[in-house]
């Protein structure tokens, strides 16, 4: 909102619920998050054009981006597409969330990959730098969240680490390194700094020993807190429970934590998107392997406990998760007797 500030405008920030006092809006923007959010985002644009008739509404970010047509459909407004350029400049608002611990940056936007299961390459498709991103930093956070989707791509690379190892604070790029770019002086450089986790991606078949050399590349180096992300229930031809099983399998063995991502399209509001190569019963199970043996929905390092929990082949793996499954329809049976025993002797 500084973006706004600094003309000297009066600005508020709110969420679905209504404001508390009464005004005149000349302008309201509303962004929008996950295509499967949908109805939340049209319900709330639809409030705010019922509650201010008379105020320009402006709507934008990913579902606006990924689906324009569904929102002009529903709420009759043309969205605005991409990333709304003439705030790149400006440092976020702390303000609006004073208790939060973190600064929030990019160095860059974009990715060059242009995955066919990631939303980047519509909304932000042109890669590009952002120079001066240590003026987005508030001095009083603890640590720095960088949210590029591809910095080893960045030209300014060694200089972004030379202002960390400067800087001297915890940081993390949330969205992950590219491991098919990382290198052992890359592993060097980052371990002068304090990078903390380190996080990469094993999806699918491109990162396939890739991925095993940089978590070698990073534990030889220092770099202790290793997180991979792990695409699962994608359209991709290879993504099978089986093969889910290998990578997840293999990150264990190297001692890194796996962190399962379930797909869903870019281009569909289906929550609940079931691929052709897995089944509900199986993505069922997996989340619930993650809630309830798992905190934060993150795979951890202990082996026994690894195999105990997915065992120790892949076909192992689909009978234990069955079995996760089964287990679950049980209780929810006798949970449902339970109710209809409690209703009828009330009765």
């Amino acid at each position: 909102l500084v973006y706004f500030k600094k003309d000297g405008d009066f600005v508020d920030f709110w969420g679905y619920s209504p404001p508390k006092l009464k005004r005149f809006y000349d302008i309201i923007y509303i962004t929008s998050i996950f295509t499967y959010h949908a109805s939340e985002v049209v319900e709330s644009i639809k409030y705010y054009q019922l509650k201010y008739p008379k105020s320009v509404i402006k709507v934008g970010g990913i579902l606006a981006t990924l689906l324009p047509e569904l929102i002009k459909k529903e709420t009759g407004i043309e969205v605005h597409i991409g990333l709304f350029k003439e705030a790149e400049s400006c440092p976020p608002d702390y303000s609006l969330f004073p208790k939060f611990p973190c600064s929030i940056t990019f160095t860059s936007r974009g990715c060059k990959r242009k995955c066919a299961f990631c939303a980047v390459r519509k909304h932000e498709p042109k890669f590009f730098l952002k120079e001066n991103w240590e003026n987005d930093i508030e001095k009083t956070k603890r640590r720095i969240i960088f949210w590029d989707n591809n910095w080893l791509y960045s030209k300014n690379l060694v200089k972004d680490i030379s202002k960390l190892i400067k800087l001297n604070i915890p940081f993390d790029f949330n969205q992950g390194l590219d491991c098919r770019l990382f290198d052992k002086e890359i592993a060097k450089l980052l371990s002068k700094t304090r990078i903390d986790p380190l996080r990469f991606a094993f999806d699918n078949h491109s990162e396939e020993g890739n991925i095993q050399k940089s978590i070698k590349l990073a534990k030889k180096y220092g770099l202790k807190d290793i997180r991979v992300y792990v695409l699962y229930n994608s359209k991709d031809d290879n993504d099978t429970p089986e093969y889910f099983f290998y990578r997840i399998n293999e990150i264990n063995k190297l001692g890194a934590l796996a962190y399962p991502m379930r797909y869903r399209p870019i281009d569909s509001t289906n929550n609940h998107y079931v691929s052709p190569k897995w089944d509900k019963r199986l993505l069922r199970a997996l989340k619930l392997s993650l809630m309830f043996y798992y905190s934060h929905g993150m795979i951890r390092r202990n082996r026994n406990a690894f195999k105990d929990i997915y065992g120790t082949g892949k076909k192992r793996f689909k009978s234990k998760l069955y079995k996760i499954y089964k287990y679950d329809q049980k209780l929810k049976r006798e949970k449902t007797k339970r109710e209809k025993m409690g209703n009828k002797a009330r009765s």
